[in-house]
């Protein structure tokens, strides 16, 4: 799974980094509960989402080592109920990238988002166009903002964590503690009472603020579990290299003691990730997105979704409605969007932008009809590259309509032109001249991306010779 992501990640740099300005209907922003959700919602309703998941594929659900909560589910891993949904919306036609966003500019439309490969240096930047826009950024975990905890004399991520399922299991037959009142605290005890040798739960008030009461009374009866109320701490120690005690302070008498652990987990709340939209959208006083008829935000055609808008209940169930609503929210828009674009448009040329091949005769038509450069992409609806290079192809026959000709064939509708031209992976694009000479065959999408930098060489040409193709 891992190879998986990483071929990912380099052939979605590889091709999109090439496309310096490409638009899409709607990007959502973000790869968790929410954000899939929206995308398979999209994608069964004939529009195809760019999903740009950045570098955390699953979102926060994946740090849950067991949920329990989730319908027709009795048990899973957070990490399999993601990889479900992404496989659901990449199946039904949504195109991933694990991209990170660092600028977005809702000013005018199409919006603009500035994003770079989470392998590639800060130079190396992409824009996007989006019609609308679904945000689905999350949240990030608060720090408590002790001595101790982070910084260069800190000792965050060598003792300090905010995920038990990713780190507790350095800590086996340990001693950690654990911060918070929460249901979030409640679930790290969960797990790592399964782990550890002893497990303290520091609660700033008496009591706890979880909502699941069975859950929490099934927890703190654990032997290997103890609480304690009305407790802060003031600081994190440890030896140089890890941690060895807590200072705490009772919040009643204001004395102080030490606690002996091994480790410290977070759970103490978290900040919506909603940097990027500061004085471009309403915004609540700690931050999160404010929205107006369910999920719209104050800009029309921009959508918040999970844990960035919902600053009350963070469930996962609850963030994949957020995700349907402002689906289906933004279908609508579109189709108002889309109308009025059409209106104030000059007329396009006559003829789909891209021809999909139904037979060999239709083929041979095509090209004997053809003038100039005929580009023809070898595709199949399972290819998952496939997919993802379809709307990039679309935005070539759309700008190049009229001086190059575009075709589609199917690999599982017309196996013998296949074999025809030799095809052996997918996608592969040929590149045809006036005759149906072949001029450059390219498969996959890093080869693909070269042709794209010889497209916007050509782009100010008012004829393209195909032969300009042969060398890239």
């Amino acid at each position: 799974m891992k190879n998986f992501f990483l071929a990912l990640v380099t052939l979605c740099s590889s091709l999109l980094h090439a496309a310096p300005e490409e638009e899409h209907p709607v990007v959502i922003l973000g790869g968790g509960v929410a954000a899939l959700t929206s995308a398979t919602y999209l994608a069964r309703g004939g529009i195809v989402p760019l999903v740009i998941s950045g570098p955390q594929m699953g979102g926060a659900i994946t740090q849950s080592h067991r949920v329990q909560n989730w319908p027709s589910e009795l048990e899973i891993s957070g990490w399999d109920l993601a990889e479900k949904m992404r496989v659901q919306a990449e199946q039904n036609g949504a195109v991933i990238c694990s991209e990170s966003v660092v600028a977005v500019d809702l000013s005018s439309r199409p919006f603009l988002i500035t994003t770079q490969g989470i392998l590639d240096g800060k130079e190396k930047t992409r824009t996007i166009k989006a019609q609308s826009l679904i945000i689905g950024l999350g949240a990030s975990p608060n720090m408590l903002g002790v001595p101790g905890e982070s910084g260069s004399e800190g000792y965050f991520s060598r003792g300090v964590y905010s995920c038990a399922v990713c780190d507790g299991a350095f800590y086996k037959d340990k001693v950690v503690a654990i911060v918070g009142g929460g249901d979030s605290a409640l679930l790290e005890a969960q797990y790592l009472s399964n782990l550890a040798r002893k497990v303290y739960i520091i609660v700033r008030k008496d009591n706890f603020r979880a909502v699941e009461k069975e859950r929490a009374k099934e927890i703190l009866s654990r032997p290997n579990v103890e609480v304690i109320y009305e407790t802060i701490v003031q600081e994190i120690r440890g030896d140089g290299d890890k941690v060895t005690e807590l200072l705490v302070q009772n919040t009643k008498t204001k004395s102080l003691s030490t606690l002996s652990i091994d480790a410290l987990f977070l759970a103490i709340g978290s900040k919506p990730n909603s940097e990027l939209f500061r004085n471009q959208l309403e915004l609540d006083e700690a931050g999160y997105i404010r929205l107006k008829n369910h999920q719209e935000t104050s800009i029309e055609g921009v959508y918040a979704i999970g844990d960035i808008a919902d600053p009350e209940f963070k469930q996962a169930i609850s963030a994949a409605g957020d995700g349907a609503k402002a689906a289906l929210q933004a279908q609508k828009f579109l189709t108002a969007y889309r109308t009025e674009v059409a209106q104030k448009a000059p007329p396009a040329p006559v003829g789909p932008a891209v021809i999909e091949i139904t037979s060999k005769e239709h083929f041979a038509r095509e090209i004997q009809n053809g003038e100039g450069a005929i580009f023809v992409d070898f595709y199949a609806d399972y290819c998952g590259p496939c997919r993802m290079f379809g709307p990039t192809y679309e935005s070539w026959a759309k700008e190049f309509n009229g001086r190059i000709k575009f075709l589609k064939v199917d690999a599982q509708k017309l196996p013998h032109l296949f074999d025809q031209y030799q095809v052996r992976g997918i996608p592969t694009m040929v590149i045809l001249d006036a005759h149906g000479n072949v001029i450059r065959k390219v498969t996959g999408l890093q080869e693909i991306a070269g042709i794209h930098r010889k497209l916007d060489e050509v782009r100010s040409q008012s004829s393209i010779d195909p032969q300009s193709f042969k060398r890239i």
